[in-house]
């Protein structure tokens, strides 16, 4: 309030200073009068400050809020300004923004998926890209997609696509971007930040299970049965109370975990007898698991060809045949598993037969060297590029369990033969695995025993936390 107001007011109030319960409501009405009168007063200053017609204010020029309009409240004037607040909002009208460009949708490859299904299924023509695979060789990684990765798609909302990107894996990207009738295909190559971590569980229902829980991910899982698949049967020899503890990379992007990276090492404890296994990469960037002596955790034939399964019928010199209803001998191991499941070569070698074979149903036959061969039997289908005379890598998907032949549910029919004869894979003996090339014998070495010693710290953490 300017001073020369609060002057006059002092000055009045001054005058008339009524007493007595009688001359209150007197009082009131005078206060609002000289409330109103302060408000002219203030207007008229402003008015005579700023020139008439102008349209800018001198600098620090105070101006009201709002226009010196009044209300009646009751028996009381008070400024426009002064309306009691109201939980009615108010209502404002907010400008819509302008939409950024189409969304990206995210898909996950399914298996069997080709791309052209893939873009058919959201609406779109696949001819482009197919013109750029034939004369682009970086393009031709969009022939062969595998299951579980994902693409990211970006089209206008009714038109075609405009920018696709493929992540081959956590470090490789393929990123194509509509240039009028046509693409181009950019690669990228990110360079991840690498961190250690470890984590530990103990098993109380299955490793699925209690790895996850324990913070595993599906893919280290898997590469903790590969790593101890030659010395543990995870469909028969797991028990409660087994252990586990691994010690493993994990990449980061700006700040973010985008994968898990290679185990460095891992130890697993069945049924009291303690298994580890310590990762070498040669000169060639290729990485083997060796015990913490030196010697190769594989084995020439991996001892299960389904993964968590369970064993329905042993190998046997009699038993009773479910639908032939007659006793005969059991040349191999049945793994019970739902139809589809992957089925894999025990061990690396070459198709000898692929196809129907009578009560075997759909069979494959691998011959692995002038010793060793292997049966897999009752499968739902093959792998579609697989012919007699393909070469299989060890641990590499075959088949797929199903009940073709005489079989009365779906499982996998597993014989072993060495020289001819079968043999029951469950117990057969293999020699230990190769030791490590000399001249990487004292630098190993050095590796084993930092990560044996982390193990061991490992280990007793989780131990003493079991305990308490």
């Amino acid at each position: 309030m300017p001073r020369l107001t609060k002057e006059i007011l002092n000055f009045l109030s001054s005058i008339f200073r009524p007493s007595g319960r009688k001359v209150t409501r007197h009082l009131h009405g005078l206060n609002a009068w000289l409330l109103g009168l302060a408000v002219f007063l203030t207007s008229v200053t402003i008015a005579a400050i700023i020139p008439r017609g102008s349209d800018t204010l001198p600098k620090n020029a105070l101006v009201p809020s709002m226009p010196p309009q009044t209300v009646m409240l009751g028996e009381t004037m008070l400024p426009a300004a002064a309306k009691p607040v109201t939980d009615e909002p108010a209502e404002i009208e907010i400008p819509q923004k302008m939409p950024d460009r189409e969304p990206w949708i995210e898909l996950t490859i399914r298996k069997g998926d080709t791309l052209s299904d893939i873009l058919k299924r959201e609406g779109h023509d696949s001819s482009d890209i197919h013109r750029l695979i034939q004369t682009n060789p970086d393009a031709r990684v969009f022939r062969q997609l595998y299951p579980g990765q994902r693409l990211r798609l970006r089209a206008e909302a009714g038109g075609p696509l405009q920018e696709l990107v493929y992540e081959t894996d956590p470090g490789e990207v393929f990123h194509l971007v509509r240039q009028e009738d046509r693409f181009e295909l950019t690669k990228e190559l990110r360079h991840f930040e690498t961190r250690v971590a470890h984590v530990s569980g103990t098993i109380a229902s299955s490793l699925f299970e209690d790895g996850q829980e324990a913070g595993l991910s599906d893919t280290l899982i898997m590469k903790l049965v590969e790593i101890f698949g030659w010395d543990i049967d995870f469909a028969l020899d797991l028990r409660r109370g087994d252990s586990f503890s691994i010690i493993h990379e994990e990449k980061f992007w700006q700040g973010q975990k985008v994968s898990d990276g290679i185990i460095l090492a891992a130890e697993f404890i069945n049924q009291g007898r303690v298994f580890r296994a310590i990762a070498f990469r040669d000169a060639n960037g290729y990485t083997s698991y060796y015990t913490p002596d030196g010697t190769s955790v594989r084995r020439p034939f991996l001892r299960t060809p389904v993964e968590f399964s369970r064993i329905t019928s042993r190998f046997t010199r009699g038993r009773y045949h479910p639908i032939l209803k007659t006793w005969r001998a059991h040349k191999g191991v049945d793994y019970a598993a739902p139809t589809g499941t992957p089925v894999r070569a025990t061990a690396s070698g070459r198709i000898l037969a692929i196809g129907w074979n009578g009560g075997y149903g759909k069979r494959i036959v691998i011959r692995h060297n002038a010793t060793y061969s292997t049966i897999y039997a009752h499968l739902s289908r093959f792998r579609s590029d697989l012919r007699v005379g393909s070469f299989v890598e060890q641990g590499q998907t075959i088949g797929y369990v199903g009940a073709t032949g005489l079989a009365n549910g779906p499982h996998l029919h597993y014989e072993f033969q060495v020289n001819g004869a079968h043999r029951n894979p469950l117990t057969y003996k293999f020699s230990g695995g190769g030791k490590i090339a000399s001249q990487n014998q004292d630098e190993f070495m050095q590796i084993a025993n930092r990560w044996t010693a982390r193990l061991d710290v490992i280990s007793y953490s989780a131990l003493i936390a079991a305990n308490r």
